[in-house]
């Protein structure tokens, strides 16, 4: 929507009486005021008034009243001057007091994969072994797999839970149960981990076509460089767990993800809009769109229903284009993406002019495998090697202590291992009390070469593109920005670039936010103490044998996680994103905007408190400030005359709650209205 004439000439006058009003208190906003009818020669089609209106604007001011006129902003300020735009025809909405928030921003949601459709979920709880037999055998029942050709379940907490038993001592073996027939897998809930059975692993394909499955004989010979992403038992066999999309693909199930549901979703497209509306999202990043996906967008806008303005990050794999020479051939990868971009310019609320780049993996390990597997997303040191023992009262693992990876024992078993020679696991194990394979050394890896990142983040930079990159580990944090900073150099461009996860950032490169002009996007949900998932990354980077166990205020990742008001002070532009259905398929912009500001669940440890922000901060990083990464803002992401008319009607006050330090009912605050472009399009209960 372009604004009219008559929108910029409100738009002035309104910006002119701010002006006059001076700098305005974070915590105590003045409210705006607006110009007269008789001034604009407009009435408004609905006044809202009683409310307690948080513009968003430049000044963060509060209003009382807001008229709207079409699909438009015309005045906002107090009751007494918005009456005035009241007519005959002028529907009177009384606020009775609540809050009006512009219409939030994701900028991380895969609104897709989060669409509520009927499968087989087991809702990220953290179950043990016997309890996902249990529930998986249950639920296989209910939801016929008869003619699929996996039995393949949702929402696996590959972090918490998976406890073995007398029943069963792995994943592997639990899934066994499940099924010897058929291949079953677990998706894991933040789409890196996987859970296998044998079925499944039986089904390994070498590069030759030669079916020879996973086992520990061809992880030592044909699939070697899979190694760090098979979890393996004490024997070396395959335990069952998978991480990344590498080992699936020799099991045939890199697709299975993207393609799961998929009928369901093309058949119910309306659908999406349970996933936003609900929530107050009114815009949003399509995260990693798949090409072969976007029908559903198509379809939802051809019916009318679509209530919401979309861009679409292509998610474009560069090692999908590769010349005989195997080099990527970028002018067909974005001659591909040029075409959805145009095929999206005369589609109204979509553009497809993002891209979507995965840098790196993932920081979490297992500490249930023998050799505990080892994060692999790309970092700046090498990752220890904790020795887990079980705790039978929390019924989990604890740090009992560290291997040595100097030490001679583990210096004679990595030489070994590079002249092909493997020791005998049982015969190390007894003589020294740990795995002979926890010798190893890592500090994970890119995605892809670091030449490739560059030359992608360069050429799509050329193109046009704004980039949404996936990076989680420090050392990818560094490289996302060096492909960044190189690309402006080299093409002169302005474009701003999203870096999304930022789990550790190292305290170098947190100005470079601001020097790259990059925005920096973080899932708060996840900047909160967790102990079972905490004990899946923690260890392995710091240790946490010591009097501060796994929370050593000291530590590298406890004093790097997450660093949001860090990059803040540094001049960086933080926004948020869910991530959904990463988690869990509930985008919760509440929940993370409660943790943002508090960095822990109700009842639970902050996870560095230092790194919390304002109230007014974490608004803002779902409103204007997304606006401003998604280029709308001009038309969306405050309230203000002249934009459009996004908004959404709170159940409680969270600024109120915030500042009176009652910060858990942020958590549990409902949008009982939710509008767009000046329509009611969602009203809780109905």
């Amino acid at each position: 929507m372009k604004p009219t004439w008559l929108a910029r000439l409100i738009a002035v006058l309104f910006l002119t009486s701010l002006a006059a009003c001076g700098a305005k208190n974070e915590k105590t906003p003045s409210n705006p005021t607006q110009n007269s009818p008789a001034e604009t020669e407009a009435l408004a089609d609905t006044v809202f008034i009683n409310g307690r209106i948080y513009t968003a604007n430049a000044d963060r001011q509060f209003a009382s009243a807001m008229a709207v006129n079409g699909d438009e902003i015309i005045a906002i300020g107090d009751d007494a001057a918005v009456n005035a735009f009241i007519g005959p025809d002028t529907n009177t909405v009384d606020l009775v007091g609540k809050l009006v928030l512009p219409g939030l921003h994701d900028t991380h949601l895969h609104a897709i994969g989060a669409m509520p459709i009927d499968s087989c979920d087991l809702e990220n709880v953290g179950r043990t072994l016997e309890e996902i037999v249990e529930f998986v055998s249950d639920c296989t029942e209910r939801a016929s797999f008869a003619d699929e050709e996996w039995i393949a379940v949702e929402l696996w907490n590959f972090a918490a839970g998976n406890q073995p038993g007398e029943l069963f001592k792995t994943l592997r073996q639990a899934l066994d149960a499940i099924s010897t027939e058929k291949p079953v897998i677990l998706l894991g809930s933040d789409g890196h981990h996987y859970g296998v059975n044998s079925v499944a692993l039986a089904r390994a394909v070498t590069q030759d076509g030669d079916t020879v499955g996973l086992t520990a004989a061809t992880l030592e010979s044909e699939f070697a460089d899979l190694i760090p992403y098979v979890g393996v038992d004490e024997a070396g066999e395959p335990n069952g767990r998978l991480t990344e999309d590498y080992p699936l693909m020799v099991i045939g199930a890199d697709k299975l993800e993207d393609e799961l549901g998929l009928a369901q979703r093309r058949a119910s497209p309306e659908l999406l809009m349970e996933v936003t509306l609900p929530r107050g999202i009114t815009s949003f990043l399509e995260a990693a769109a798949d090409p072969d996906t976007l029908d559903i967008f198509d379809k939802l806008v051809a019916s009318g229903g679509f209530y919401a303005r979309a861009h679409l990050a292509l998610h474009f794999d560069p090692d999908n284009f590769t010349d005989d020479d195997g080099e990527v051939s970028y002018e067909h990868l974005l001659a591909e993406a040029i075409a959805l971009r145009r095929k999206y310019e005369n589609v109204p609320n979509i553009d497809a002019d993002f891209l979507k780049l995965f840098a790196d993996g993932v920081l979490e390990g297992d500490p249930l495998a023998d050799p505990p597997t080892l994060p692999n997303a790309a970092f700046s040191r090498d990752f220890l090697q904790p020795k887990f023992v079980w705790d039978d009262d929390a019924q989990w693992v604890k740090v009992a202590g560290y291997v040595d990876t100097a030490s001679p024992q583990c210096v004679s078993v990595r030489d070994a291992i590079a002249i092909g020679q493997t020791p005998d696991v049982a015969e190390f194990k007894a003589a020294n009390g740990y795995h002979p394979m926890q010798c190893a050394l890592s500090n994970g890896t890119l995605r892809h070469a670091e030449n490739v990142i560059m030359d992608y983040v360069r050429e799509g930079d050329a193109a046009g593109f704004t980039f949404h990159i996936h990076a989680i580990g420090d050392r990818t944090v560094e490289t996302a920005l060096n492909a960044i900073e190189a690309a402006r150099k080299a093409n002169g461009s302005a474009n701003r670039h999203i870096i999304t996860h930022l789990q550790v950032v190292r305290p170098q490169d947190r100005a470079r936010f601001a020097d790259n002009d990059a925005f920096a996007s973080f899932t708060f949900a996840w900047a909160t103490g967790d102990p079972q998932y905490d004990t899946t990354v923690f260890p392995f980077i710091d240790r946490a044998d010591g009097p501060a166990g796994i929370y050593d205020p000291n530590g590298y990742y406890f004093s790097n996680v997450y660093p949001a008001e860090s990059i803040s002070v540094a001049g960086g532009i933080v926004i948020a994103g869910s991530d959904a259905p990463v988690d869990t398929k509930d985008p919760r912009p509440f929940i993370n905007i409660g943790a943002a500001v508090t960095r822990a669940f109700p009842g639970r440890d902050a996870l560095n408190i230092n790194e919390a922000i304002s109230i007014f901060d974490a608004v803002d990083a779902y409103t204007i400030i997304p606006a401003r990464a998604l280029k709308q803002d001009a038309i969306a992401g405050s309230l203000e005359p002249g934009k459009t008319a996004d908004f959404i009607i709170l159940d409680r006050d969270i600024f109120d709650l915030a500042d009176r330090g009652e910060t858990d009912p942020i958590f549990e605050t409902r949008v009982e209205q939710t509008w767009f472009a000046g329509k009611k399009v969602y009203q809780l209960g109905e």
